[in-house]
């Protein structure tokens, strides 16, 4: 990754916030090995300070500030990758983004908001291409494990004959104020019909998924659909590489409950939100509750794991991938997103 005409290989924006300082500690761990020059970004000089003094590496800081352009621009324009940990996506990410592709920046983010992806696509993919620069969308939990376990399982299957993909996932996880307020603002704009997304063509050979509440007897438990980005990450994909995949595939994921009492637990809250948060005292009240920056702790991070089983099918042909992790929200995002950016 190294170029002399850019100071640092990566630079982490969004790196005070509570997924931020986990990648920090990554990059801090791990930097060193890859002989990755690189420092953290943000708005609050002395949050910066305070994190850079905690690190063994102390980096550098960069102010920046998303209202700020200049400021963005003065960070992208020393940086040869962009890590952006700082959400909602659908807020701050747009500027970012902008920046990134007229100072030749790489930009890697973790958002799991299908309208910033599709967003990012239209707005910006004619533009990075032509400056030969990569935009990386979902580098986190959202949709690392997903898109490469369907591309692990497509595989094994022939790859002339169409495909049915199930995924489910199985996690305790809890979740972060950050990433309950961009699932707030999720539902919102989905309630106003305000949720874009790219539409990827379906082949008339695809068979179908039923994408509804069931019991799945491969994986003996309920399955519950997953109004998450993770699917058009994983469609597009496989719209791109043809190659790889075939050209008939099919997709659906679902989140598995060992009971229906457990699914009824996990569906009646999403559902009575998805109805009050048409109202802005609604919305008030759960943005003030769930605020950006605090997080499950330690030890509950290090109790949460996740599983993932994906299983394939083509004329009578079926295969299954299963892998497993420790917490996903946090501490395995921010694995996978340094990761990514070491690429």
């Amino acid at each position: 990754m190294q170029n002399s005409t850019k100071k640092y290989d990566i630079v982490l924006f969004g790196a005070t916030g509570f997924t931020g300082q986990l990648i920090a500690e990554y990059l801090d761990k791990n930097a060193d090995k890859e002989h990755i020059r690189w420092c953290i970004a943000g708005r609050n000089e002395d949050k910066l300070k305070s994190l850079s003094h905690k690190l063994h590496a102390k980096p550098d800081i960069i102010l920046a500030d998303v209202t700020d352009t200049s400021s963005l621009d003065a960070m992208t324009g020393q940086s040869l990758c962009l890590m952006n940990a700082a959400g909602p996506y659908d807020w701050y990410g747009g500027k970012v983004v902008e920046s990134c592709v007229h100072n030749h920046c790489h930009y890697l983010d973790i958002t799991g908001e299908p309208s910033f992806v599709y967003h990012c696509f239209t707005d910006f993919h004619d533009l990075a291409e032509k400056n030969q620069l990569c935009i990386v969308n979902c580098c986190g939990f959202d949709s690392i494990p997903a898109d490469y376990a369907t591309w692990l399982t497509v595989q094994k299957l022939p790859k002339d004959l169409p495909k049915a993909v199930r995924l489910f996932i199985r996690t305790n996880a809890t979740f972060s104020g950050g990433t309950l307020t961009t699932a707030i603002n999720a539902l919102h704009q989905q309630s106003r019909g305000n949720m874009p997304y790219l539409k990827i063509p379906r082949h008339k050979d695809a068979p179908k998924v039923s994408k509804s509440l069931h019991f799945n007897k491969d994986i003996d438990a309920w399955a519950i659909p997953m109004p998450v980005v993770d699917p058009h990450i994983v469609k597009r994909s496989a719209w791109r590489m043809p190659d790889y995949y075939g050209q008939a595939i099919s997709y659906g994921q679902f989140f598995v409950r060992s009971s229906f009492l457990k699914v009824l637990k996990t569906i009646l809250p999403i559902a009575i939100a998805s109805l009050l948060v048409r109202f802005g005292w609604f919305r008030n009240y759960l943005l003030r509750k769930f605020r950006p920056g605090q997080g499950p702790s330690e030890k509950r991070r290090n109790e949460s794991k996740f599983e993932v089983i994906c299983i394939g099918e083509a004329d009578g042909q079926k295969v299954k991938t299963v892998f497993s992790g420790g917490d996903p929200g946090y501490n395995e995002t921010a694995k996978m997103f340094s990761e990514s950016a070491f690429v």
